[in-house]
């Protein structure tokens, strides 16, 4: 889906940014993403799972974040994870060999076509938005574990 003869400027982009996390693997789960427009975080989600892997929450965390993207209207996004392995899979550097997140790539496939412009990035772990979008997934799974 992401080209080099896109007529959105990558400026005008959309910036989201996620992270699915859980602790054991598997374990109790969660996602969280945060959308940035001028470097200023607008918006933020973020949501438990139950228990499954780290890998799984990473593709919740950017399916979930693209669905809601729809709704602000946005021709072009970039997404953003610090998850190496998810955004190879994505750009279709690596081989998805787990059934369970080729179902989530093929889901994913679909929200896609919802955008004119969409690029997946890595991106490490200690930018600031992706801690940010660490701090709702614990938060979210501290919440879980107080109910």
């Amino acid at each position: 889906m992401s080209g080099s003869n896109s007529k959105t400027s990558i400026s005008a982009s959309l910036e989201v940014y996620t992270d699915g996390a859980s602790r054991g693997n598997p374990g109790p789960a969660a996602y969280g993403f945060i959308f940035v427009r001028n470097n200023e975080i607008i918006f933020e989600e973020s949501r438990t799972l139950g228990k499954t892997t780290n890998n799984t929450a990473e593709y919740y965390a950017i399916l979930s974040a693209l669905k809601r993207a729809q709704e602000f209207a946005r021709p072009s996004v970039i997404v953003y994870s610090d998850s190496e392995l998810v955004i190879k899979q994505i750009n279709n550097q690596y081989r998805i060999t787990k059934p369970h997140l080729a179902q989530l790539r093929a889901e994913l496939a679909i929200v896609e076509k919802n955008f004119t412009d969409i690029h997946f990035r890595n991106v490490p772990r200690e930018n600031r938005f992706i801690r940010r979008c660490d701090e709702l997934c614990n938060q979210a799974l501290d919440r879980e574990v107080q109910v």
